[in-house]
C-alpha cells in the first residue's frame, strides 16, 4: 500500500497543471508494468479520498493476528457507511438478506410467520402474529418483544442489529429455532419449527350489520389485490360502511397504498412526495370510488403507508380514524439492486405530505376518536362484542 502511495504522489503536481488547460483532461493513475488506468481529476481525488479505507482493508488482512474473510470487511464497512447518515431506514442488504427480503414482499418465505417492528425502546417486537404458522402455535403474542434467538441475545438498539436478529430467526422450511421473549416482565423460551410461509397482506369479510371490514397487516404482496377483491364483494353486497383496519401495520410500497386509496376516496391528492432538493411528486385518486360511510382503525404500531391512507381520509374528509396516534413515519424509502450480485440497500429519498402539507413524521396522525384497546392484544377475528375500537369504529360509521 505504501508503494502505491509513491505511485501516486507525483500526479498531484500533474493534476493541478493540466487542470488549468482542461477541467475534461485525463491523467495517468497509476503505471504499474503494462497496466494503465485513465481517469478523471475528479475520480482520482475520490480515489485519495477513500485511500485509507483501502489501507486500513489492507493492513487488517496482512497483519491481523489470525486470517479474515475479505467479503466480510467490506460488508462492514458499507454498512458502516449507511449506519454513519444516523438513519434508520437507510441500511445495506447482502445478497442472502435482499432475496429474504423479496421473498417476505411477495408473501412467500421460510420463517415463522410473524410481522416484526423496531419498538421505539429497542426491542424487536411482534407486531402480527399470522394465523396457522408456527409462531401461533406456539403461542407467540402480538406484543411479545424477542431478546434471544437460540441462546444469543439480541436486539434493536440499532437498525443494523434489527436487522441482524431478524435474520437469526430465518432459516429453512424443518429448521428448528428457540426465541427467547419478554413477556409481562417474564422472559419465556419459547421452541419453533420453521416452515414455508404463504400469506395474505390483507383479509375481508362482512359484519353483522352488513359492514364491511378489511384488515391489511402490510402494503406488500397481494395486498392491493385483495383489497380490489374486498371492494368488488363489499360492492356486490351493498354494504352499508366500510372499515380498514391499520392496526399494527408497519407500511410497505407506496405504489400499493395509493393503489388501496384510490378505491375508497374521491377525486383528489393522495399524498405527495418532496426530495432534498424540493422537486414534488404528486400521487391522485379518481373520481371513481366505493362511496359508503368509512372508518379507518389506527394504533401506534400503524407506520408509514398507514399514515399516508389514515392521513388522506382526514385530509379529504373521507371518513373518520379511529383509535390511537400512529407511529410518525413521514419519509419514504427507495430500494436498490446491486446487479452484480444481488445485494442491495434501502435508503431514505424524501418526506412525504398530505393534501393540507401536513407531516406526520415524528409526530404521527391523531385519530379523529382516541379510544384505547380494552383487550390484551389486537384480535385476528373481527368481533366488536370483544374489540372495543372496532365496536366504536362501527359505531362511528352511523355518525
Amino acid at each position: 500500500m505504501r508503494k502505491g502511495n509513491g505511485t501516486l504522489l507525483p500526479l498531484i503536481w500533474v493534476a493541478a497543471i493540466i487542470a488549468v488547460v482542461a477541467s475534461t483532461a485525463t491523467l495517468v493513475l497509476s503505471d504499474r508494468g503494462e497496466d494503465r488506468h485513465w481517469v478523471s481529476e475528479s475520480e482520482y481525488q475520490r480515489i485519495q479520498r477513500y485511500a485509507r479505507l483501502d489501507a486500513v482493508r489492507e493492513t487488517l488482512m496482512t497483519d491481523y493476528y489470525q486470517p479474515l474473510d475479505e467479503d466480510e470487511l467490506i460488508t462492514g464497512a458499507i454498512r458502516g457507511m449507511t449506519s454513519a447518515v444516523g438513519d434508520v431506514y437507510t441500511f445495506y442488504y447482502t445478497p442472502d438478506e435482499m432475496k429474504r427480503e423479496t421473498d417476505e414482499n411477495d408473501g412467500h418465505y421460510d420463517g415463522i410467520g410473524v410481522v416484526l417492528e423496531r419498538s421505539r425502546e429497542g426491542y424487536i417486537e411482534l407486531v402480527r402474529v399470522y394465523p396457522d404458522t408456527p409462531a401461533e402455535a406456539a403461542g407467540l403474542r402480538v406484543g411479545d418483544r424477542i431478546v434471544s434467538v437460540d441462546g444469543a441475545p439480541v436486539d434493536a438498539a440499532t437498525y443494523a442489529s434489527y436487522l441482524e436478529g431478524v435474520q437469526r430467526m430465518r432459516g429453512p422450511d424443518g429448521a428448528e429455532v428457540v426465541l427467547g421473549v419478554l413477556r409481562d416482565g417474564q422472559t419465556l423460551e419459547f421452541p419453533l419449527t420453521r416452515a414455508a410461509i404463504n400469506v395474505s397482506y390483507a383479509e375481508y369479510t362482512i359484519l353483522d350489520g352488513n359492514i364491511g371490514y378489511v384488515s391489511i397487516s402490510q402494503f406488500t404482496g397481494d395486498a392491493a389485490d385483495r383489497f380490489g377483491e374486498a371492494i368488488d364483494a363489499f360492492r356486490a353486497a351493498g354494504v352499508k360502511g366500510m372499515v380498514i383496519d391499520l392496526r399494527n401495520d408497519p407500511g410497505g410500497l407506496l405504489t400499493h397504498v395509493v393503489s388501496i386509496a384510490d378505491k375508497v376516496l374521491p377525486e383528489g391528492l393522495i399524498v405527495y412526495i418532496e426530495d432534498r432538493n424540493g422537486n414534488r411528486t404528486n400521487y391522485f385518486s379518481d373520481a371513481e370510488y366505493l362511496d359508503v360511510p368509512l372508518a379507518v382503525l389506527v394504533n401506534g404500531m400503524s407506520a408509514s403507508a398507514s399514515e399516508i391512507l389514515a392521513s388522506a381520509v382526514q385530509a379529504l374528509d373521507r371518513g373518520t380514524v379511529v383509535g390511537l396516534q400512529t407511529y410518525g413515519k413521514g419519509v419514504v424509502q427507495n430500494l436498490t439492486t446491486f446487479p452484480e450480485d444481488g445485494s442491495g440497500m434501502q435508503y431514505t429519498t424524501a418526506s412525504y405530505f398530505d393534501a393540507n402539507g401536513r407531516s406526520i413524521n415524528g409526530v404521527g396522525v391523531t385519530p379523529d376518536i382516541e379510544v384505547p384497546l380494552e383487550a390484551d392484544r389486537v384480535p385476528f377475528d373481527p368481533d366488536p362484542a370483544s374489540d372495543n375500537q372496532l365496536a366504536e369504529a362501527i359505531e362511528a360509521l352511523g355518525k
